[in-house]
């Protein structure tokens, strides 16, 4: 009986000890990849969002801000800022973010994720915003959402990043052309599959690009684009006429990436192309 007794018990241990090695094993080996797939609900601890609700007298309604901070944050200390567009569509990449800060694959940020109340029309708002209103709304950026971020918290001014996908990389490479207009926001600008197409109404961002070539020849930015291999080919037409009508300027001290990525279509190039440009432009 004793020796049955022991038997059971060097079983038990023997299994357990199996079952946390190949648990450990597991997260070691994920954290090797920068494209890490995070489930915010599981890793929470990385970041903590804080909601704000603010009223644009630019835009003439509410948006809604959803700010998180390093998991190692220090009020004393300054830090580069990533701005967001369609923040309620991005609240796990907030958690991913900061893991690879976490772990050193990337500096230390702070996530500013701009959306809308819950309840709005998204697909409607979007489209105000960041097509038909894109001048309204980068105002709305410079003289709302900036100043209110960036009196909460310490920043680095010349270290911040916009990025969009879709409506929001229209958006974004709008902001690029208005890069001397607005008084040089961004030093990064991420992009992903923007929705550039002649049937896209208020697409005048070729006409915009080409006065910002007139304006200046020195444009020292950080431009990434993306798009998924398998998306159709009015995505595909998009970005090979947006890249072509940025590459016929040789602006001076300016880096400009783009690539196609394989296997992605329009609704998931947007993640390997955020952590893409993050990898390319953010260094520790």
């Amino acid at each position: 009986m004793l020796a049955w007794l022991i038997m059971k018990a060097f079983y038990k241990l023997l299994y357990l000890s199996i079952f946390f090695s190949l648990n450990f094993s597991a997260c070691e080996s994920k954290s090797n990849f920068i494209e890490d797939k995070m489930n915010a609900k599981e890793n929470s601890h990385y970041a903590k969002i804080i909601d704000t609700t603010l009223f644009s007298l630019v835009i003439g309604d509410s948006i809604k801000l959803e700010i998180s901070l390093p998991c190692k944050y220090k009020k004393e200390k300054s830090y580069p800022v990533i701005y967001m567009t369609d923040g309620y569509w991005r609240r796990e990449e907030h958690d991913s973010i900061h893991r690879l800060g976490f772990i050193g694959k990337l500096p230390e940020v702070i996530v500013a994720a701009i959306g809308y109340p819950d309840g709005y029309d998204y697909g409607e708002i979007r489209k105000r915003d960041l097509i038909v209103h894109s001048d309204r709304f980068l105002k709305c950026i410079k003289d709302e959402i900036i100043p209110y971020v960036e009196n909460k918290y310490k920043i680095l001014p010349e270290e911040r990043t916009l990025w969009g996908s879709s409506f929001g990389g229209h958006f974004l490479i709008y902001a690029f052309t208005q890069h001397i207009n607005s008084g040089e926001l961004f030093k990064n600008y991420i992009c992903a599959s923007p929705a550039l197409n002649p049937e896209m109404e208020h697409s005048d961002l070729i006409a915009n690009e080409q006065k910002l070539w007139e304006s200046t020849r020195n444009l020292p930015v950080n431009l990434y684009i993306a798009v998924g291999g398998d998306e159709t080919e009015l995505f595909l037409d998009s970005y090979k006429n947006i890249v072509e009508m940025i590459k016929i300027h040789p602006y001076k001290h300016f880096r400009f990436e783009y690539e196609i990525i394989p296997g992605t279509h329009h609704h998931s190039v947007w993640k390997p192309a955020l952590f893409n440009g993050l990898k390319l432009f953010l260094k520790n």
